[in-house]
């Protein structure tokens, strides 16, 4: 009974400045727990975003955020490039205490059918070479591995997929 009423009290929506805090502190606090030891210390960022960085990226990207029971509790961005009909996927985070639910998966199925009604063919992503968690979790959906972006002391990986309607 305890599962099937946390899944009644659920949903995604696209955010509004109103959920900027609550979606600063699942990035920071995810981002902390996922990253800290993969990273090294004299380049790991803590917090990672800011308040105002990710109201900049409000202006540039559609975020959306699943909630249980009135709470914030994962996030993820889409930002269009229709001319190009690809969609660059960012932000993609579910607090710690929340995660292995589901929760990721139905964001990305999310912001594929937002992607979809925007006739976009493409998804792409970036993310840490090292995350393997992250890696394993987007190949499951359908995502691949296309190139490596060298940064100053490791590679990210920039993963693909090619929607089909």
């Amino acid at each position: 009974m305890g599962l099937l009423r946390y899944w009644v009290r659920i949903m995604i929506r696209e955010a509004s400045v109103d959920d900027v805090d609550e979606i600063v502190h699942v990035i920071n606090e995810s981002n902390y727990h996922a990253y800290r030891s993969i990273i090294p210390d004299e380049y790991f960022k803590h917090p990672v975003v800011s308040r105002d960085e990710i109201l900049e990226d409000m202006r540039r990207m559609r975020f959306y955020v699943y909630e249980v029971e009135g709470r914030i509790v994962g996030v993820a961005a889409l930002q269009p490039k229709l001319d190009e009909k690809v969609g660059i996927i960012r932000w993609v985070y579910v607090h710690p205490e929340h995660q292995r639910r589901g929760i990721g998966t139905a964001l990305i199925k999310h912001i594929e059918n937002i992607a979809l009604s925007l006739n976009l063919e493409k998804l792409r992503l970036v993310t840490h070479e090292k995350a393997h968690w992250a890696i394993r979790f987007y190949e499951k959906l359908g995502y691949r591995a296309v190139s490596y972006i060298q940064r100053i002391a490791w590679k990210d990986i920039l993963m693909e997929k090619t929607l089909k309607r």
